[in-house]
């Protein structure tokens, strides 16, 4: 039997702090994990769109630049679902500035695809829309169909966002700087330099051996 293929895929924009892509790039090295870059100022559902028509493996798997695995068996085991199902798997998140705001969906700071049932989908567009934030529309699209996946749920975050609060609907919030199920760390807002050296330090951290979650607050409501 053929054996799976993988493609990981990552855009980040000409601006983007070079000790950013650095970091990215070197957990990424750590785990022996093959990446695309693409180097381009484009919207970013746009670029997933084009990746998704391009790609030739059978697994499409996307990373923000500012989004890395803290292990490499949550990479394994997300391979070993998407192969199992031919679904998707991704971190779960909510469009808290669209309605209904409840909305929990696979979003694509990581994200991973049997690229097959996107054909079969007929191609749903990752593109940020009305009432669609960025990827969002992929998953309603699986739901609509009655395609199961999976998403990845934070369990502890560094800090709030500033004068705001993120809430996955009734689960509890997540901030700068969350930690998901597995083992996937996302920074968010990693085009503000106040937010950078958390990520670099994060990336350190993982490549050390050392990356630990004591600092960091727990997702879940407390009473």
């Amino acid at each position: 039997m053929s054996q799976t293929t993988v493609t990981i895929n990552t855009l980040y924009w000409p601006n983007t702090d070079p000790d950013i892509v650095k970091a990215h790039s070197d957990v990424m090295n750590h785990f022996d994990l093959p990446v695309g870059y693409t180097v381009h100022q484009m919207p970013h559902g746009m670029w997933m769109d084009a990746v998704m028509e391009q790609c030739e493996s059978d697994i499409v798997c996307f990373f923000d630049i500012d989004c890395v695995p803290t292990n490499k068996a949550v990479i394994d085991a997300a391979v070993d679902y998407v192969t199992r199902t031919k679904s998707f798997v991704g971190i779960s998140q909510v469009s808290n500035h669209i309605k209904p705001c409840s909305h929990i969906f696979a979003a694509p700071a990581f994200f991973m695809i049997w690229r097959e049932t996107w054909l079969k989908m007929n191609k749903p567009t990752f593109a940020e829309q009305v009432k669609c934030d960025v990827g969002e529309n992929v998953s309603y699209t699986a739901e609509m169909m009655g395609l199961k996946y999976k998403t990845l749920f934070p369990t502890h975050y560094y800090r709030r966002p500033e004068n705001e609060r993120w809430f996955l609907h009734s689960y509890g919030e997540y901030g700068i700087g969350t930690h998901f199920e597995g083992g996937i760390f996302h920074l968010y807002q990693g085009r503000h330099p106040q937010n950078q050296q958390l990520f670099k330090d994060v990336c350190a951290s993982i490549i050390d051996g050392t990356f630990s979650l004591e600092q960091f607050r727990p997702c879940r409501h407390e009473f």
